[in-house]
């Protein structure tokens, strides 16, 4: 018994021993599991992170998506043995490739070709000579990857040597050649800290991205720099204006800004293409905007005139420039007359006749039609308009020369035709620089079904709306010849009724009435006969589109009978529009 205490004695006296060894073994353990875990989470924090992406290839280019990295350590690092992952791809990167501190690297999927070419990033984004390397413009370490990166959204992960995975989703397609970017380096995937480039050659790889902010960052945009008027008469004094935004992260430095216009339109400033002095730009709060203008006086023409900022901390948005118009009174080619609501039961079709009225032949090639949402390219061949000449741009040019068998200008059909509304809309037409040459506003009435809108005057202004109206032509419309509008028309109503009296008796002999009538512009004619004691007898014409014309009576009814000898009232009413 004493044996069995005493050993049970040990044994206790044993075991709490063990157990605070055991305890004090497991604190120790979960002490540096701990502290592991959290030099693990400090090392977690990526250094050499996803920083650009371009995914949706410029053109209809199918080899041109790259990655780069961005090194955001104090040291370089030598990234052979890591492992880059896009979808079922996975590449090991080679040992040498070093991505310097600050620095980047370039993940292509396809890096160079022999013979050099363009389907490639060395040719497109490199000097093309076929090898990375050999230029300033390839000074950041590259490597080639298997890679297919989605447009619209995908995943992307990299791997290092103690198997942490960084991965990068995204779920945004910037447009055709648009790279994203990350915006701060210190800040980490989410999406808020991504956006797309900025800069004018949509990406920038190699270089910090357009969208990390800079402290002293002034900016101008092309949608920031305007005339007043839009389109400016010849030889009138009109202002150009600039609006400067301070995009940086502090308040800006002091700088200048000169305007200029490019004579020779190849984008190289010179100095005697400044128009007027340097304008100073004072301090600017951060958001802070400063509108500088000056004024101006050109000929007729078409112009590029640039905004350019002093040098900054980021260059690229220091610079913009907008195409600007300077012309007469009224455009050279105008819009002369449009189809917007087609009798569709009729097979006919939409339709804008343009009209030279200048005395120099006019080539519409690359240039723009359509409605107030969007204008499309006409043609991209050389389409010449005469002087003094029509064009006919139409929707389906089938059908239009099956509704007007006789039209005698050049017919064009437009590749993709922007629908005319029925009731309200414009009719747009641009010049090949995007700038407005005509434009024409209307009101519809769904009704007026395969009735044309015509112009009354050449040389009064498209925007004036009393010189437009409803084609008054039995046709409904005057493709390719003088509008029906342009015949005489008074500003009063005028009547000439004759023979009267007259006999419908079919011997041949004044057997019909004429009425001729000439009418205000504007205006929809109903024309009626009454017996004696005001009975309608016959309608001739009621609201109809008038401003000149005749009609004759057989002196029947609206039922076809012979009315008997006797007086008649016949009456004319005009509703002015």
């Amino acid at each position: 018994m004493k044996i069995h205490l005493r050993n049970m004695r040990n044994i206790c006296l044993k075991r709490p021993i063990l157990f605070f060894c055991i305890s004090f073994s497991f604190l120790l353990n979960l002490f540096f599991a701990k502290t592991a875990l959290a030099q693990q989470s400090i090392s977690s924090v990526p250094y050499v992170i996803f920083n650009e992406i371009l995914a949706n290839e410029p053109g209809s280019n199918t080899k041109l998506e790259w990655v780069e990295l961005f090194n955001a350590d104090s040291i370089e690092h030598d990234l052979g043995g890591w492992l880059f992952v896009s979808k079922d791809d996975t590449t090991e990167i080679l040992s040498g490739k070093v991505i310097p501190s600050g620095g980047f690297l370039i993940i292509a999927r396809k890096l160079v070709t022999q013979p050099p070419d363009s389907i490639s990033f060395e040719g497109y984004w490199g000097d093309g000579s076929g090898v990375w390397g050999d230029s300033e413009l390839e000074d950041s370490p590259a490597i080639e990857a298997k890679m297919s990166l989605t447009n619209s959204g995908g995943t992307i992960s990299l791997i290092d040597l103690s198997q942490n995975v960084q991965s990068f989703t995204w779920d945004d397609d910037c447009g055709d050649g648009v790279s994203l970017e990350k915006q701060s380096p210190e800040v980490g995937d989410q999406a808020d800290n991504w956006s797309c480039c900025v800069h004018p050659d949509k990406s920038t790889p190699g270089e910090v991205n357009s969208v990390t902010p800079a402290e002293n960052d002034l900016s101008i945009q092309s949608e920031e720099l305007f005339s007043s008027p839009e389109i400016p008469l010849e030889d009138s004094t009109f202002s150009i204006t600039a609006v400067v935004r301070n995009a940086g992260s502090a308040k800006s430095f002091a700088n200048e800004l000169a305007f200029f216009n490019d004579q020779d339109w190849d984008g190289f400033l010179a100095e005697h293409e400044q128009l007027g002095d340097m304008i100073t730009i004072p301090p600017l709060e951060v958001g802070e905007a400063d509108t500088i203008s000056i004024e101006v006086n050109f000929p007729k023409g078409n112009y590029r005139i640039y905004a350019r900022i002093g040098k900054d901390e980021k260059e690229f948005n220091n610079q913009a420039f907008t195409n600007l118009k300077v012309r007469v009174a009224l455009p050279d080619l105008v819009i002369n007359e449009f189809m917007y609501n087609p009798d569709l039961d009729l097979s006919q079709t939409e339709w804008v006749e343009l009209y030279n009225r200048s005395e120099n032949p006019i080539s519409v090639k690359n240039w723009l039609l359509g409605d107030s949402v969007e204008q499309k390219l006409i043609t991209p061949d050389e389409v010449i308009i005469e002087p003094k000449r029509f064009l006919i741009v139409t929707q389906d040019k089938n059908k239009f020369q099956e509704t007007y068998r006789e039209v005698s200008c050049e017919v064009i059909e437009q590749e993709s035709w922007q629908s005319l509304n029925n009731t309200e809309d414009k009719v747009i037409l641009k010049d090949t620089l995007n700038l407005l040459e005509d434009e024409v506003s209307y009101t519809g009435i769904s009704a007026d079904k395969g009735i044309s809108w015509e112009r009354i005057d050449y040389n009064v202004a498209s925007n004036n709306e009393d010189n437009w109206w409803k084609c008054v032509d039995p046709k409904g419309a005057s493709p390719g010849e003088e509008n029906s509008l342009h015949t005489q028309y008074s500003n009063q109503m005028e009547l000439t009724i004759t023979p009267n009296p007259f006999s419908p008796d079919g011997d041949g002999f004044e057997d019909k009435v004429t009425f001729k009538y000439v009418l205000p512009k504007m205006s929809e004619l109903t024309l009626k006969v009454y017996d004696i004691k005001g009975r309608l007898i016959k309608t001739l014409m009621e609201d109809e589109p008038q401003v000149a014309g005749e009609i004759t009576w057989d002196g029947k009814d609206d039922g076809n009978r012979i009315l008997r000898v006797g007086i008649y009232v016949v009456t004319l009413v005009v509703a002015k529009k």
